[in-house]
């Protein structure tokens, strides 16, 4: 049954007379509704929450409450989005993939845990290098349990307000915990470095504990929390959260998946994305997606028909950087690509790729030996 988790709440409310319960999740179930096109069930539940004295829904909105703002300068301290699977499709390895489906599993299995007497923690901590596609990754989450993404804003949120980023803390977590959705803190060493680190203030030390206070007041919110240096954590951080996962740049096998999904609509063979493939090795996702979509809306927007031997430059500039195509550094990037496969990347293939004569790469190599 597809509304069966908005259905099971809204019933669940109206039995132990919890009108809130019943008011937020009908909200969720309408947006759903709006979504799908289900006009006739969507104006029924409309007119249902009207006769409540609810907020009428509107396609922008469906919570019953505004996302909370900063006090003093009235920014608002998170975005809320909905997702959907088609826009957020995200490649992992098979065990961290096995994780996020073990944790996905877990959330909506929960009323099953509940009739056992197990408590629910459902929190989700992603850490790992810049651009491995944590923020991604929540909101495909978010969309895979059909729920609204709530991702923080560090820049509201964190206040030079003596006292003041405690509260943003405390008055976002409010909001999401009386609220079906997915809370997403970005940045979060931000707010969860570790209380003995010698060169914070008094005052981060205290939004690091009023932090610890408001997590365990969430109760079944889903929080899912990003950073790329968890070395800075907070040591009590970790026992908050049920599910760790490290993001690494993508293995061979997640990049060819990638490369495939980017380059579907051009005319690029088999060889040639094993070629990709090949050569981006160590590049993270989002540095693949910008180093590709950059070559593909350049070739548009000239009108020129696409080069696989182009595009492998991109890669390999993004790789290695500029200064391995001058003079002082590309006889090692040359040698490094040879050693990688002699047969894939000839010197034959080597000279294309740096527009120079096959008896130049020679010469370099035997310069080098």
């Amino acid at each position: 049954m597809k509304y069966y988790p908005e259905m099971y709440k809204i019933v669940s409310g109206a039995l132990s007379g919890d009108r809130k319960l019943v008011v937020s999740y009908t909200e969720l179930l309408c947006e759903k509704l709006q979504i799908d096109g289900e006009h006739i069930a969507l104006r029924g539940f409309k007119e249902k929450l009207s006769s409540l004295n609810s907020s009428l829904l509107n396609t922008q909105s469906a919570f019953s409450r505004p996302v909370p703002v900063e006090k003093d300068n009235r920014f608002s301290l998170a975005d809320r989005t909905f997702p959907s699977l088609d826009d957020q499709v995200i490649f992992l390895q098979q065990h961290d993939q096995d994780v996020i489906n073990s944790f996905v599993t877990y959330i909506q299995k929960k009323e099953q845990l509940h009739l056992m007497d197990i408590p629910i923690n459902s929190t989700l901590l992603l850490h790992g290098l810049p651009g491995t596609g944590k923020s991604k990754l929540a909101a495909n989450l978010a969309a895979r349990l059909g729920l609204p993404l709530v991702t923080a804003r560090a820049d509201a949120l964190i206040s030079s307000y003596l006292g003041s980023t405690s509260k943003n803390i405390r008055s976002l977590l409010e909001y999401a915990s009386s609220e079906p959705c997915v809370l997403f803190l970005d940045e979060f060493d931000a707010i969860a470095k570790a209380r003995d680190d010698k060169n914070e203030i008094g005052e981060l030390k205290r939004v690091v504990v009023s932090l610890l206070q408001n997590i365990d007041n969430l109760g079944e919110t889903i929080l899912v929390a990003a950073t790329n240096h968890v070395h800075l954590l907070d040591p009590a951080i970790g026992r908050r959260f049920h599910y760790k996962m490290e993001l690494k740049a993508p293995i061979s096998e997640v990049r060819h998946k990638l490369f495939r999904k980017l380059i579907y609509k051009f005319p690029f063979d088999d060889t040639e994305i094993e070629h990709f493939v090949t050569l981006s090795e160590g590049l993270t996702g989002a540095e693949i997606e910008m180093v590709t979509f950059d070559y593909l809306r350049q070739t548009i927007v000239n009108d020129d028909n696409v080069d696989a031997i182009e595009l492998m430059r991109k890669i390999l500039l993004c790789r290695f950087n500029w200064l391995s195509f001058q003079t002082e550094e590309r006889s090692w990037c040359m040698k490094r690509l040879f050693s990688i496969n002699n047969k894939l990347f000839s010197k034959k293939f080597i000279s294309q790729l740096w527009s120079t004569s096959q008896s130049n790469v020679s010469k370099i190599f035997k310069e080098n030996n």
